[in-house]
C-alpha cells in the first residue's frame, strides 16, 4: 500500500511540474522571472513528492521489519513455551522415573508372617547318625505379594492334644549366618533342623506327632506338612534336644552340618 501511495504522489508532482512549465512558457512579460519561479515551485513540489515517497517507502520497510520482528518474537515466544513444556514433561518423566526407582528398591517389602507361608519338613534318612536326625524345612511364600524372611522359622514339637511339647531348643548359625531373603510369590527359602531322638518312655524325652512353625518366634504357630515322618497316630517323633539352622535361598549345605 505504501508503494502505491509513493507512486501516486510522484506522478502528481511530475504533473504539477509540467503544468507550471507550460504556464510559464505561455505567459506574457518577462519569461525569465516566471519561468524561474515556476521551476523553483515545481522543484519544491518535486522534492516534497520525493520526500513523501521516501517516507512512504520508509514506512513500508518499517512495517515489513515490524512484521518480521513480530514473527520472530512470536517464534521466540513459541520456542520459549515449547521449551517450558519440554521441561515440564522431563520433570514428569523424571518424577515418574524416580517415583518408579523408589518402588523397585525393595525397601517397602514387608516381612513374611506365618499366615503368608506354608512349610514342609522333609525327613532326611541319609543324614541319620546314631541318635541324630535331620529334616529339611522349606518355607514357601503362599501370598500374592513379595515378602522377606531373615533368620529362621521357629520349630515346635506338638502332641496329639495340640500342645507344645517342652524340648530344649537352640538356634545355630548353620550352614551360615542369616541374611534377608525376599520371597516372591511361590518361591522358597530353606533351613535345616537337627534333633536327638530319645526313648519316649523317659520322662525327660519329648514325644509328639506333629511340628508347628512360626516366623514370629512364638509358640502359637501353624502346622507344618511332614514328609517321611512316622504316622501321626503313633506319636513317634521324639526329641531330647532340637537345633534350628538359618534360612538360606537354596538347599546347598542346609542339611550338611
Amino acid at each position: 500500500m505504501y508503494h502505491r501511495t509513493a507512486r501516486v504522489l510522484t506522478l502528481a508532482a511530475l504533473a504539477g511540474v509540467l503544468g507550471l512549465t507550460q504556464q510559464a512558457c505561455g505567459s506574457s512579460g518577462d519569461p525569465a522571472a516566471p519561468t524561474s519561479g515556476a521551476a523553483g515551485h515545481a522543484a519544491g513540489i518535486g522534492d516534497a513528492a520525493v520526500t513523501a515517497a521516501g517516507d512512504a517507502a520508509g514506512r513500508d520497510a518499517d512495517a515489513k521489519q515490524d512484521d518480521n520482528g513480530g514473527q520472530a518474537a512470536g517464534g521466540a515466544s513459541r520456542s520459549d513455551a515449547e521449551s517450558r513444556g519440554d521441561a515440564g514433561r522431563t520433570d514428569d518423566n523424571g518424577g515418574a522415573s524416580q517415583h518408579k526407582g523408589s518402588g523397585q528398591t525393595g525397601d517397602d517389602v514387608a516381612a513374611c508372617r506365618s499366615q503368608d507361608v506354608t512349610v514342609d519338613v522333609t525327613f532326611q534318612p541319609q543324614r541319620v547318625d546314631g541318635d541324630t536326625r535331620m529334616g529339611l524345612v522349606a518355607v514357601t511364600n503362599d501370598s500374592d505379594q513379595p515378602c522377606t524372611v531373615d533368620g529362621r522359622a521357629s520349630i515346635f514339637l506338638t502332641n496329639a492334644a495340640a500342645e507344645v511339647v517342652d524340648v530344649p531348643t537352640s538356634n545355630v548359625a548353620q550352614p551360615g549366618a542369616a541374611s534377608e531373603i525376599t520371597l516372591q510369590p511361590g518361591t522358597t527359602a530353606f533351613e535345616g533342623i537337627k534333633w536327638t531322638v530319645c526313648d519316649k518312655g523317659d520322662e525327660t524325652c519329648g514325644a509328639g506327632n506333629s511340628l508347628q512353625f512360626s516366623l514370629e518366634g512364638t509358640a502359637d504357630g501353624r502346622y507344618a506338612k511332614l514328609i517321611g515322618f512316622p504316622a501321626p497316630e503313633r506319636s513317634d517323633i521324639t526329641m531330647a534336644e532340637l537345633l534350628v539352622g538359618t534360612l538360606q535361598p537354596s538347599t546347598q549345605g542346609v542339611v550338611a552340618w
